[in-house]
C-alpha cells in the first residue's frame, strides 16, 4: 500500500531496505520488484511517484538484512530498462553523512537557484541536497554548497564538474573542507534548499517553506504525517494573528528524530497544491531567515514582507 502524496511505505527495519534511483520513468513496481528478487526475498518494492508519474526512485524491503546488502554489491550499477540503476542502503534513520559527502561550488550566476544547481550536479550522481548562498536580503553570494549519496560522487563532482557550464559562466568544484556541521548555516547557505544542521545532534522539527499560501496547518500536517507521527504544526502569519495570512513558510514537529529526517530526505522537492516544498532541518536562525528564504522561491511578491522574529502556532490536533 502507497503511502500518502506518492510516497512509499516504510516496510520493514532499515536494514533490510534499499533505496533504488536512476530508475527509468515508465518501470512499473513489478518489473522493479522481479529485477530485485535475483539477490534475495523481496517482501515489498514501491515508486516514489508525484501525480500518478514515477519520480524515478523506489524503496525495496528484503526478508533479511543479508538479502538487502546483496542487493547493494550485486545490483548496483546494473541496467533495468536501459537505465543504470543506482542501489544503497536506505539511510533515513542513519546520522548525517560526513563532509566527504558534500561539495563546494563556486563562480554561480546570480541567476542560479538551488534547483539549476541540483540538476547540473546529477550528471554524476545521486545529489540529496543543494543549497545555494544568500543573504539575509535574499542576495546570492555567488556559491554554493552540494550533498551527494556518497563520498565517491562527491569526488566525481570535483573531477568532472569543474570548468562546466551552468548558466553562462564556468564553475569550479571542490571539496567542501568546513569540519562544522552547521558550517552551511554559518556561511548562508540554506537560502534555497535549506542546509540548517542542528548543532545539537538528532532534531525532530523540520523547516517547510514554498508553501502556497492557502495551505492551512491541517492541510501540511496530513501531508507530513505520512513519514510519522506529527506532534506539532506551525504557521508563519503576517502580523502573528490566529487567522492572519500565511507566508508560505511553516514549522513541523515530529515524536521522533527518524520522522523528521524522512520529511527531509523524502518530502523536499515534493508538490503540494502546485508548488514544490522545501523541507530541511529546523535550527534557531531559520525564523530570521524567512524573508531571505521566501524571497529566494518561485512566487515571491516583493510587496508582502516578512515580519521579523515571530510565527504563528496552531493547534497540535
Amino acid at each position: 500500500m502507497k503511502g500518502k502524496g506518492g510516497m512509499p511505505r516504510m516496510y520493514g527495519p532499515v536494514e533490510n531496505r534499499v533505496y533504488v534511483s536512476n530508475l527509468p520513468w515508465n518501470i512499473a513496481w513489478q518489473e522493479l520488484k522481479d529485477h530485485m528478487k535475483t539477490v534475495g526475498d523481496v517482501v515489498y518494492a514501491d515508486l516514489f511517484t508525484e501525480a500518478g508519474r514515477s519520480r524515478g526512485c523506489a524503496l525495496v524491503s528484503f526478508r533479511s538484512p543479508e538479502d538487502a546488502q546483496r542487493a547493494v554489491m550485486e545490483l548496483h550499477d546494473t541496467d533495468l530498462g536501459g537505465r543504470k540503476i543506482i542501489v544503497r542502503e536506505d539511510r533515513v534513520d542513519q546520522s548525517t553523512p560526513s563532509k566527504e559527502c558534500r561539495v563546494y561550488v563556486g563562480n554561480l550566476s546570480w541567476q542560479a537557484t538551488w534547483r539549476d544547481l541540483k540538476d547540473h550536479c546529477r550528471a554524476v550522481g545521486e545529489v540529496r541536497r543543494a543549497d545555494v548562498a544568500g543573504d539575509l536580503d535574499g542576495n546570492p553570494k555567488g556559491y554554493g554548497i552540494v550533498e551527494f549519496a556518497s563520498p565517491e560522487e562527491a569526488q566525481a563532482a570535483v573531477e568532472q564538474l569543474t570548468g562546466t557550464d551552468l548558466l553562462g559562466r564556468e564553475i569550479f568544484v571542490r571539496e567542501d573542507r568546513e569540519d562544522n556541521k552547521s558550517s552551511a548555516a554559518s556561511r548562508g547557505a540554506s537560502s534555497y534548499g535549506g542546509y540548517g544542521y542542528n548543532e545539537q545532534g538528532p532534531y525532530t522539527k523540520v523547516f517547510v517553506g514554498n508553501l502556497p499560501y492557502s495551505v492551512t496547518w491541517q492541510q501540511l500536517k496530513d501531508e507530513m504525517r505520512q513519514v510519522g507521527e506529527v506532534q506539532h504544526v506551525e504557521l508563519f502569519t503576517e502580523n502573528a494573528e490566529p487567522h492572519g495570512r500565511s507566508k508560505g513558510c511553516a514549522v513541523v514537529e515530529f515524536a521522533t528524530f527518524g520522522a523528521a529526517k524522512r520529511a527531509v530526505q523524502y518530502l523536499h522537492d515534493t508538490m503540494l497544491q502546485g508548488r514544490y516544498m522545501y523541507v530541511r532541518e529546523y535550527y534557531e536562525g531559520a525564523r530570521r531567515e524567512g524573508s531571505q528564504i521566501e524571497r529566494s522561491l518561485p512566487g515571491w511578491d516583493a510587496g508582502r514582507q516578512f515580519p521579523k522574529f515571530r510565527v504563528k502556532a496552531t493547534e497540535a490536533q
